[in-house]
C-alpha cells in the first residue's frame, strides 16, 4: 500500500497538487473554492441542491472523476455535498442515486453517482440503497435539445426495491444536474412506487441549463 501511494499519490481534485494524510483537497483550493447552496427546480417541480456551479476547476474535477475513473475526487465532492445538505437532509429516510446502464458501468468500472451517493449518505448518517435501475439504453443527453431530452429519458428507469420506497422521504443523488430531465423522470418512478417525498442533489448544477453544449456532460 505504501508503495502504491508513492507511485500514485492522491492529488487535489481541483488543481492536481499532491496531497497527503487525510486531506481530500489542497489548502489553497479549500480556501478558494467555496461551497454554495445552489438550488434549481427541475421539470417535475422537485428541488435540486448542489454545492457547486458546473464550471472551472469543479467541472474539471467532475469530468476526471466521471470519465477518467479518478475515484478519489468523490471524497471531496461528497463532503462538499454533505455540507450543503446537512440541515435540510435531516428528515430524509434513505438515499439513492441515478443509476447508469450495465454497459456504462462495465466500461467505467463503477457508477459515479452511486459512489457519490454512498459517501454522501455515510457523512450524513443516512442509509443508502439502490432504489432505481436503468432498464433501457437511451441516447446520450448532450446530443439532444430540451424537448428531446425529456422524451429521451421517459420510461428508462424502474423501481429496483419498491418495498424500500413506499412512504419514504428520499434523497436522490446525481453527479451533474443540467436540464433536470433525468432527475425528474427518476422522481416520477419513485413517486409511482409510493415515495412520500423526493429531494434531489448533485455535485454541481450547470450555470446555464438551456445553453447548447458539445461536451459529454450529460452522458450517464
Amino acid at each position: 500500500m505504501r508503495l502504491l501511494s508513492l507511485l500514485f499519490p492522491d492529488r487535489c481534485p481541483y488543481c492536481g497538487q499532491i496531497i497527503s494524510g487525510k486531506a481530500f483537497e489542497c489548502e489553497v483550493c479549500r480556501s478558494e473554492i467555496i461551497s454554495l447552496r445552489l438550488e434549481m427546480t427541475i421539470p417535475s417541480g422537485n428541488r435540486c441542491i448542489a454545492p457547486f456551479s458546473y464550471e472551472g476547476k469543479v467541472r474539471n474535477a467532475i469530468l476526471e472523476y466521471k470519465f477518467s475513473s479518478i475515484k478519489f475526487n468523490a471524497e471531496s465532492l461528497a463532503r462538499r455535498l454533505a455540507e450543503v445538505l446537512s440541515d435540510i437532509a435531516q428528515d430524509t429516510d434513505i438515499v439513492c442515486w441515478v443509476p447508469v446502464s450495465k454497459k456504462r458501468r462495465r466500461e467505467r468500472g463503477f457508477d459515479q453517482s452511486e459512489l457519490l451517493a454512498v459517501k454522501t449518505a455515510r457523512l450524513l448518517g443516512i442509509n443508502c440503497a439502490c432504489l432505481l435501475k436503468k432498464i433501457k439504453n437511451n441516447e446520450t443527453q448532450h446530443r439532444l435539445d430540451k424537448e428531446q431530452r425529456a422524451a429521451n429519458v421517459k420510461n428508462v428507469y424502474a423501481a429496483a426495491k419498491p418495498e424500500l420506497i413506499k412512504d419514504k422521504r428520499i434523497l436522490l443523488v446525481d453527479d451533474i444536474c443540467t436540464t433536470g430531465n433525468t432527475l425528474a423522470e427518476c422522481c416520477r418512478v419513485l413517486y409511482s412506487a409510493g415515495a412520500r417525498s423526493v429531494l434531489c442533489a448533485a455535485a454541481a448544477i450547470t450555470p446555464t441549463p438551456d445553453k447548447k453544449r458539445n461536451d459529454n456532460d450529460d452522458i450517464i
